[in-house]
């Protein structure tokens, strides 16, 4: 069973664990892999500790073991990042994230949120309800994608 917290400071450690290993999964795109690799080189655990100072952080706790994370930026209106170890893809664990994200984002009295999705995963977002704004063709490597929210209730 997967429980979808609130991000604590003791949790960046894993959160970065989870970014890399996603972000490995990847398919190269204009950069390919050294892009990649050199992109990484630059995140360490304590830089995500600094984002959570900006940003809601959410964490996909499976028992003692953090399996995806997500972010949101109230002021952007705007989810900043949903990633998923590898293992986990399409367990619904990347859903459920965004569900957590946008009752935060309810709560904060968003009304449409905003995310930019890679191509990898603009199928996944248009699956969850977000549409591409403006609208993408078929092999786009990226896409600016929003959502109305329903009212709570």
């Amino acid at each position: 069973m997967v429980d979808v917290r609130a991000a604590r400071e003791a949790d960046c450690e894993a959160i970065y664990r989870v970014h890399v290993a996603a972000i490995r999964a990847l398919p190269g795109g204009t950069q390919g892999k050294a892009g990649i690799e050199k992109w990484l080189a630059g995140r360490r655990p304590s830089g995500y500790a600094r984002t959570m100072d900006d940003e809601s952080f959410v964490v996909a706790d499976a028992g003692d073991d953090i399996i995806g994370w997500g972010a949101l930026s109230v002021p952007k209106q705007e989810i900043t990042n949903v990633f998923v170890a590898p293992a986990h893809h399409r367990r619904r664990v990347g859903t459920a994230i965004i569900a957590r994200l946008e009752n935060l984002a309810r709560a904060a009295g968003i009304d449409v949120v905003q995310l930019q999705a890679t191509g990898t995963a603009i199928e996944f977002y248009l699956a969850n309800g977000y549409q591409s704004d403006p609208p993408v063709g078929p092999g786009a490597e990226w896409a600016l994608m929003k959502k109305r929210l329903a009212p709570a209730g």
